[in-house]
């Protein structure tokens, strides 16, 4: 790794350097999914991020052309789906301090349901709290997970945020990207006006309206290990209630992800899914948890879980945004499905006929983003109230390729939160307490990390 000056930026009164990377020390690349990514020039001032605005598996054939093309322009490029992926692209955009300006891209659209854009922007004006939450923003996850206040700190510095809205999907706009791209790679003395370009621009460096690449801020990259956050975890068996939980029972959700995860790895198969993604999967696998809202498993913010808590039981109003949300499916489109089945069981506690339904035949089997928890069973056993829940297809967590759990992802424990509060509710307005919450996943699968 060596330092090299390439110019003098007159605007900011400072030598313009690069890091010219050999081949031993190239930045260490971590990635969720490679099939998301595109490696390009280390020497590129550039990371591109297409913001995932699309209801299907994968981004329309000619959006992914598209990101083809434009990839040579940048260090790196790749599709961008929730907050939570702000490690990998943080991560990879601090190791490389030639990177200098985050490019995000949405076509057709301001953000998608997670509101990613949002949070960046608010990120960039505002910072976090004293919690590391973004200040400002409502995403439903407003919290950049696993990622120290230092590194937040530096990634405002290093890189400045360039945000381009509602690209239209035609060769003009497709064009103008282009050239917002080769504006931002210029020398000063090529420095293009901000106001050529309809984008929205955030810096803390950058004092001018001007476009340009003005080399590196910091000499030395910082490298954050993602594996690190990763736990060893193994698989104990335990004796079991003969009535519940016949493949694993856990005390709580801490303790549960990690024996289902473990479980699922040792036994599971591998699958590569609809978006190339590396899984290994557990068909028809149930766990019990006794305590579900015990305690929230290191790397899960409890101001996120919260706020998925409530979207979950009382509605966001962002069902434009999202394809279905459970919260719609539970309470509103068949009625009140939960007062229906209290009333029931206020008269009839042996009941075996108290389901929730999320799944509509008339839409779902042709659907590409059909509800992956589709019926919730309630029951009184032993004066106790039961939650069973069926999920045809549940992201359990991720893991690196040899077993360790990646702290923060998965929708396990979001999930199997929200459902234990939507127990706790029913409970109380029946005056029992709960019994355990089982949970049923005809594919429980575990996403493979290409963080090594």
């Amino acid at each position: 790794m060596k330092l090299t000056k390439i110019g003098y930026d007159n605007f900011l009164k400072k030598e313009v350097k690069k890091i010219r990377f050999e081949t031993e020390d190239f930045p260490k690349i971590q990635l969720f999914s490679s099939s998301d990514v595109i490696a390009g020039n280390p020497s590129s001032n550039i990371a591109i991020a297409i913001i995932y605005t699309w209801k299907t598996d994968s981004a329309p054939k000619e959006i992914k052309d598209f990101f083809v093309k434009i990839s040579n322009y940048a260090a790196m490029t790749g599709f961008w789906r929730t907050t939570n992926g702000a490690k990998y692209v943080f991560a990879n955009i601090l190791a490389n301090p030639n990177i200098n300006k985050l490019v995000v891209l949405v076509f057709e659209k301001k953000d998608n349901g997670h509101l990613i854009v949002e949070s960046l922007i608010n990120f960039w004006q505002y910072g976090v709290n004293e919690n590391l939450i973004i200040k400002n923003s409502n995403a439903p996850n407003p919290k950049f997970e696993q990622l120290s206040l230092e590194a937040l700190q530096r990634i405002k510095k290093q890189a400045d945020l360039v945000v381009y809205n509602n690209i239209s999907d035609n060769i003009k706009e497709k064009n103008k990207v282009e050239e917002l791209l080769n504006a931002l790679i210029q020398e000063p003395k090529n420095a293009v006006k901000l106001e050529n370009f309809p984008v929205k621009f955030f810096s803390g460096t950058v004092k001018n309206s001007m476009l340009y690449d003005d080399g590196i801020r910091f000499e030395k990259p910082c490298y954050i290990d993602l594996s690190t956050t990763a736990k060893n975890i193994s698989f104990v068996e335990k004796n079991l209630i003969s009535t519940v939980g016949q493949s694993i029972q856990a005390n709580n959700l801490d303790d549960g992800i990690e024996l289902i995860a473990s479980f699922i790895f040792k036994n599971g198969s591998a699958l590569t899914d609809e978006r190339n993604i590396v899984t290994i999967e557990g068909r028809s696998i149930s766990i019990a948890i006794l305590n579900p809202i015990e305690k929230i498993p290191d790397g899960f913010s409890k101001e996120y879980i919260q706020k998925y808590v409530d979207e979950f039981m009382n509605g966001s109003g962002m069902e434009d945004e999202f394809a279905y949300t459970y919260h719609e499916r539970i309470f509103k489109r068949w009625g009140n499905q939960v007062e229906k089945i209290i009333e029931i069981l206020k008269t009839r506690p042996n009941t075996r006929r108290t389901l929730i339904s999320l799944w509509d035949p008339e839409t779902d089997l042709t659907n590409d983003n059909s509800p992956c928890l589709d019926f919730i069973w309630v029951v009184i056993r032993d004066n106790k109230l039961e939650l069973h829940a069926v999920y045809r297809s549940h992201h359990i967590a991720t893991v690196t390729p040899d077993g360790k759990l990646m702290k923060g992802e998965g929708a396990f424990v979001p999930n199997l939160y929200a459902l234990g509060k939507l127990q706790e509710h029913i409970s109380k307005k029946l005056n029992i307490s709960t019994g355990p919450l089982v949970l049923t996943d005809f594919s429980g699968h575990l996403y493979v990390s290409d963080v090594k």
